[in-house]
């Protein structure tokens, strides 16, 4: 669990050319389901990052189902005290999220659809700026996030602020 050299793997995939931008981020969200133990893990970007008023979903990856989706937004609008707290704080470890001050206003219409019951979410900068974040969600019980699993996503993330920044450049999102 926790090995850096897969997800630097697949940064050198982007970078020497190897993979475009979307095949990049589906295969570091599989990594990182994979070595964070959750069911389901995504990367998000900000796409106003002065605001950082809403997310929209680059790639997920679900192990129960094997599959990516991506191009969900979400919008402070309709989950208020999530972006406060990633503001804030720039992470959010909910082992319970569904009775997590800052994350039950996902309840309805996210977790309950989606039977998530734990999240750990890691925002993410690239040069100093914000970018994005990392989430990871289980669904089958309560995860019990470990400063491990905090500190290997926040590692993910700054080790990879160059090719995340050339995979955003090479593939501009909309915003």
């Amino acid at each position: 669990m926790f090995d850096k050299t897969r997800v630097m793997a697949t940064a050198k995939r982007l970078m020497d050319g190897s993979v475009d931008a979307q095949q990049f981020y589906q295969d570091l969200t599989l990594v990182l389901a994979e070595e964070s133990g959750a069911t389901r893990a995504s990367l998000w970007i900000y796409p106003n990052p002065l605001l950082c008023d809403s997310i929209e979903c680059l790639s997920l990856y679900d192990r129960t189902d094997k599959a990516w989706s991506q191009g969900a937004v979400l919008t402070e609008s309709d989950f208020g005290p999530y972006f406060e707290a990633m503001r804030r704080d720039n992470m959010i470890v909910a082992g319970d999220a569904r009775n997590n001050p800052v994350t039950s206003c996902f309840n309805e219409i996210y977790f309950g659809p989606l039977g998530i019951v734990s999240l750990l979410d890691v925002g993410i900068s690239v040069s100093g700026e914000p970018f994005g974040l990392f989430c990871c969600e289980n669904t089958t019980d309560l995860l019990h996030w470990t400063p491990e699993h905090v500190e290997y996503l926040r590692q993910v993330g700054t080790l990879l602020g160059f090719a995340l920044r050339k995979a955003r450049a090479a593939a501009p999102v909309a915003a």
